[in-house]
Protein backbone atom coordinates (compact mmCIF):
# COMPACT_ATOMS: atom_id res chain seq x y z
CA UNK A 1 0.00 0.00 0.00
CA UNK A 2 1.36 3.17 -1.06
CA UNK A 3 1.12 6.41 1.26
CA UNK A 4 -1.57 8.11 -0.63
CA UNK A 5 -4.08 4.71 -0.20
CA UNK A 6 -2.64 4.96 3.17
CA UNK A 7 -4.06 8.36 3.78
CA UNK A 8 -7.27 7.66 1.65
CA UNK A 9 -7.67 4.98 4.35
CA UNK A 10 -7.18 6.57 7.46
CA UNK A 11 -9.74 9.72 5.96
CA UNK A 12 -11.81 6.73 5.10
CA UNK A 13 -12.30 5.73 8.03
CA UNK A 14 -12.23 8.37 10.15
CA UNK A 15 -15.31 9.77 7.86
CA UNK A 16 -17.07 6.66 8.78
CA UNK A 17 -16.92 6.60 12.17
CA UNK A 18 -17.94 10.17 12.27
CA UNK A 19 -20.85 9.74 10.41
CA UNK A 20 -21.61 6.71 12.10
CA UNK A 21 -21.32 8.33 15.65
CA UNK A 22 -23.68 11.36 14.76
CA UNK A 23 -27.16 11.39 16.93
CA UNK A 24 -28.84 10.70 13.57
CA UNK A 25 -27.10 7.32 12.61
CA UNK A 26 -26.67 6.04 16.77
CA UNK A 27 -31.00 6.07 17.06
CA UNK A 28 -31.16 4.46 13.57
CA UNK A 29 -28.56 1.71 14.68
CA UNK A 30 -30.28 1.15 18.10
CA UNK A 31 -33.83 1.00 16.70
CA UNK A 32 -32.63 -1.15 13.71
CA UNK A 33 -31.30 -3.66 16.07
CA UNK A 34 -34.12 -3.41 18.91
CA UNK A 35 -37.40 -3.13 19.40
CA UNK A 36 -38.22 -1.12 16.31
CA UNK A 37 -36.11 -3.88 13.60
CA UNK A 38 -38.07 -6.25 15.45
CA UNK A 39 -41.44 -4.56 14.71
CA UNK A 40 -40.33 -3.23 11.30
CA UNK A 41 -39.17 -7.08 9.96
CA UNK A 42 -42.56 -8.07 11.47
CA UNK A 43 -44.57 -5.56 9.10
CA UNK A 44 -42.73 -5.22 5.98
CA UNK A 45 -40.62 -9.09 5.73
CA UNK A 46 -42.65 -11.64 7.32
CA UNK A 47 -46.28 -11.46 9.19
CA UNK A 48 -44.55 -14.05 11.76
CA UNK A 49 -41.46 -15.19 12.43
CA UNK A 50 -39.55 -17.43 14.85
CA UNK A 51 -37.41 -15.43 17.33
CA UNK A 52 -34.32 -17.65 15.73
CA UNK A 53 -35.18 -15.73 12.65
CA UNK A 54 -35.61 -12.31 13.95
CA UNK A 55 -32.18 -13.04 16.17
CA UNK A 56 -30.35 -14.12 13.03
CA UNK A 57 -31.99 -10.92 10.69
CA UNK A 58 -31.10 -8.18 13.38
CA UNK A 59 -27.62 -9.77 14.39
CA UNK A 60 -28.26 -9.63 18.13
CA UNK A 61 -27.59 -12.71 20.83
CA UNK A 62 -30.37 -14.69 21.72
CA UNK A 63 -30.91 -12.89 25.36
CA UNK A 64 -30.97 -9.62 23.41
CA UNK A 65 -33.71 -10.62 21.16
CA UNK A 66 -35.65 -12.50 24.11
CA UNK A 67 -35.28 -9.00 26.74
CA UNK A 68 -36.57 -7.26 23.13
CA UNK A 69 -40.06 -9.50 22.46
CA UNK A 70 -40.65 -9.44 26.06
CA UNK A 71 -40.87 -5.59 26.18
CA UNK A 72 -42.56 -5.83 22.89
CA UNK A 73 -45.27 -8.17 24.18
CA UNK A 74 -45.62 -6.29 27.51
CA UNK A 75 -46.34 -3.42 25.80
CA UNK A 76 -48.93 -5.31 23.54
CA UNK A 77 -47.06 -4.87 20.44
CA UNK A 78 -46.75 -8.36 19.46
CA UNK A 79 -47.69 -11.90 20.00
CA UNK A 80 -45.85 -14.96 21.05
CA UNK A 81 -47.82 -18.25 20.60
CA UNK A 82 -46.71 -22.10 20.18
CA UNK A 83 -46.44 -22.93 16.53
CA UNK A 84 -49.77 -25.60 15.85
CA UNK A 85 -47.12 -27.37 13.65
CA UNK A 86 -44.51 -28.28 16.46
CA UNK A 87 -45.06 -27.25 20.06
CA UNK A 88 -40.99 -26.44 20.76
CA UNK A 89 -41.39 -23.97 18.56
CA UNK A 90 -42.65 -20.21 19.67
CA UNK A 91 -44.11 -17.77 16.44
CA UNK A 92 -44.20 -13.95 16.93
CA UNK A 93 -46.96 -12.30 15.33
CA UNK A 94 -47.25 -8.26 15.44
CA UNK A 95 -50.17 -6.59 16.63
CA UNK A 96 -52.52 -3.71 14.94
CA UNK A 97 -51.24 -1.39 17.85
CA UNK A 98 -47.49 -2.76 17.17
CA UNK A 99 -47.97 -1.87 13.15
CA UNK A 100 -49.12 1.52 14.19
CA UNK A 101 -45.54 2.36 15.95
CA UNK A 102 -43.60 0.50 13.30
CA UNK A 103 -45.13 3.26 10.85
CA UNK A 104 -44.54 6.19 13.13
CA UNK A 105 -40.92 5.32 13.94
CA UNK A 106 -40.86 4.70 10.30
CA UNK A 107 -41.73 8.19 9.71
CA UNK A 108 -39.93 9.72 12.31
CA UNK A 109 -37.03 8.05 10.50
CA UNK A 110 -37.57 9.60 7.01
CA UNK A 111 -37.46 12.91 8.85
CA UNK A 112 -34.19 12.53 10.24
CA UNK A 113 -32.86 12.23 6.87
CA UNK A 114 -34.49 14.66 4.94
CA UNK A 115 -32.62 17.52 5.67
CA UNK A 116 -29.50 15.19 4.41
CA UNK A 117 -31.92 14.38 1.18
CA UNK A 118 -32.57 18.27 0.66
CA UNK A 119 -29.36 19.23 0.72
CA UNK A 120 -27.94 16.43 -1.33
CA UNK A 121 -30.47 16.16 -4.07
CA UNK A 122 -31.88 12.95 -5.47
CA UNK A 123 -29.07 12.39 -8.05
CA UNK A 124 -26.39 12.46 -5.24
CA UNK A 125 -28.64 10.33 -3.02
CA UNK A 126 -28.44 8.00 -5.96
CA UNK A 127 -25.29 8.16 -6.13
CA UNK A 128 -24.13 7.66 -2.83
CA UNK A 129 -26.76 4.97 -2.28
CA UNK A 130 -24.79 2.75 -5.66
CA UNK A 131 -21.57 3.48 -3.70
CA UNK A 132 -22.54 2.08 -0.30
CA UNK A 133 -23.81 -1.08 -1.81
CA UNK A 134 -20.83 -1.56 -3.55
CA UNK A 135 -18.78 -1.05 -0.28
CA UNK A 136 -21.33 -3.42 2.06
CA UNK A 137 -20.24 -5.75 -1.04
CA UNK A 138 -16.90 -5.52 -0.54
CA UNK A 139 -15.18 -8.72 0.96
CA UNK A 140 -11.57 -8.17 1.87
CA UNK A 141 -10.86 -11.88 1.56
CA UNK A 142 -11.25 -11.94 -2.14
Amino acid sequence: MNKDEENLGEELYSLLAELLNRRMNRTVQDSIRGEYGTLHYLTYKKNKATPGELTKHLHVVPGRMTDILSSLEYKGLIERKKSAQDKRKTEVWITKKGRLEAQKKREAIRKEYAGMFKILGKDDINELLRLLRIVLAYDKEE
